[in-house]
């Protein structure tokens, strides 16, 4: 059986590469946005939905016209369309809001499709013979195993645990002042693991970030109200200041790197609790909560956002599923 799994590795791109990134970024931002807004007019107007297929059409026909679109590889601008469609999915399904024009601070990453070196017939026009090449796509990593992508270069990245698996595709995403590189692979489920309890069931809390059915319990460590003080004071200082001064670009810089102190270390406790319970029990059922409902309540919000019950249920089913076991939602009632 196989499994997608992600690997995020960091990057360290040298000053042009950032800027170009930086650049790639806003493109990608700019058609999301623009393909948002034709959806919208296009809908009002015939009262039916615009295809992905025909935006990536107008895309292609933009090229010709719109010489920036092409300094940047056709792989992260088409993926900029299935990011849209996937949002209208979620939104008719009931899993998130109406899709919205993205600032800068919301559109932080970029997909390659496609990855590596793949052998192929070329046919040969004069000729006509047959012949096997390898063909290299935008995203590969070279014979010093740097991530190389057209347009970009090679870049070094820390690969600090072996990256197992036949790679699929790769996500560059921006953090702060900080690149990584997120590389989705497909591996065989883990078929060795001895699980020394067959199930348990877990309920999860605000005051106790989870109780199991064995009575044993997980402390809420609330990481966002350890650092809640020095967040307040520091986006009161952040409001004082000028927009768009350089030390108002200092003190942004210092706020975002407090959140993203506080969602790492958020991350870093969810991928150890879920890891063991997947090591431990073959079954593990937990309640479906309509999370999006739960957090209505202005008095629960941020306490329910801390608690990261959502992402911790998604780490908890991928990993249970690569040791051979499963995630077993069940209905609150």
């Amino acid at each position: 059986m196989l499994v997608r799994m992600n690997y995020k590795y960091e990057m360290f791109p040298n000053e042009e590469q950032m800027q170009t990134m930086d650049s790639w970024l806003s493109i990608c931002r700019h058609q999301y946005n623009s393909a948002l807004l034709d959806k919208q007019r296009f809908y009002q107007k015939n009262k039916s939905g615009l295809s992905r297929t025909k935006l990536q059409k107008q895309q292609k026909a933009d090229k010709q016209k719109i010489p920036f679109l092409k300094t940047i590889p056709s792989q992260p601008l088409q993926e900029v369309f299935f990011r849209l469609e996937s949002a209208y999915k979620n939104f008719f399904e009931g899993r998130a809001r109406y899709p919205k024009i993205k600032k800068h601070k919301d559109y932080n990453s970029m997909t390659f499709t496609q990855f590596g070196v793949e052998k192929r017939n070329i046919k040969n026009k004069k000729t006509g013979e047959v012949n096997v090449r390898d063909v290299r796509y935008a995203a590969s990593l070279d014979e010093n195993n740097r991530l190389l992508i057209s347009k970009l270069g090679a870049v070094y990245v820390n690969f600090h645990r072996p990256l197992e698996g036949k790679v699929k595709q790769v996500t560059m995403k921006r953090q702060g002042s900080r690149w990584f590189a997120i590389f989705s692979v497909e591996r065989h489920v883990n078929e060795t693991v001895d699980f020394p309890v067959q199930s348990t069931g877990i309920d999860v809390g605000i005051q106790k970030f989870a109780v199991l059915s064995n009575g044993s319990k997980v402390e809420n460590p609330k990481f966002l109200l350890k650092e809640e003080k020095k967040l307040k004071r520091a986006q009161k200082k952040l409001s004082r200041m000028k927009k768009g001064s350089n030390n108002w670009k200092k003190q942004l810089q210092k706020v975002q790197q407090l959140h993203i102190k506080v969602a790492n270390q958020r991350r870093d406790f969810l991928h150890k609790r879920s890891y063991h319970l997947s090591k431990t029990y073959k079954f593990v059922f937990v309640e479906d909560l309509n999370i999006r409902n739960m957090v209505k309540n202005r008095h629960l919000a941020k306490s329910i956002h801390d608690t990261g019950w959502g992402a911790f249920c998604n780490k908890l089913e991928y990993k249970c599923e690569n040791n051979g076991g499963k995630l077993v939602r069940i209905k609150p009632h």
